[in-house]
């Protein structure tokens, strides 16, 4: 892949939710995880306009919905195959913890320099 200035990565609410199931704590159950949840917030969208308006090339990836429409998408396999020194990875609502968290150490154990 080309390299990218900027990767924003989209997580699931839980990582991986077609392997696991996770119990949600008490805050949580009383926002449950629904498919509103797997879209990206649009801040992601207006901090990638903003970076490529001053020249950066700036990459959006919403893990959740690739996992989602494909069961044998590999996240882990697709985080090591990014090339980019920096990523950011989303975290806005408190269902989306075990995912980000999870996320972030795929990035980290795959892009340590990053």
């Amino acid at each position: 892949m080309a390299k990218i200035d900027l990767v924003l990565l989209h997580a699931p609410h839980v990582y991986d939710f077609r392997k696991k199931t996770i119990l949600h704590g008490p805050v949580s159950d009383l926002v449950p995880p629904s498919p509103v949840f797997e879209m990206y917030p649009l801040g992601l969208a207006s901090i990638a306009e903003y970076l490529e308006r001053n020249g950066y090339r700036v990459r959006i990836v919403n893990l959740a919905v690739r996992m989602l429409k494909n069961k044998n998408f590999d996240a882990d396999a697709f985080i090591k195959k990014l090339n980019s020194p920096v990523f950011g990875i989303d975290l806005h609502w408190l269902v989306h913890c075990h995912g980000a968290i999870e996320v972030a150490r795929l990035v980290k154990k795959h892009h340590p320099q990053a």
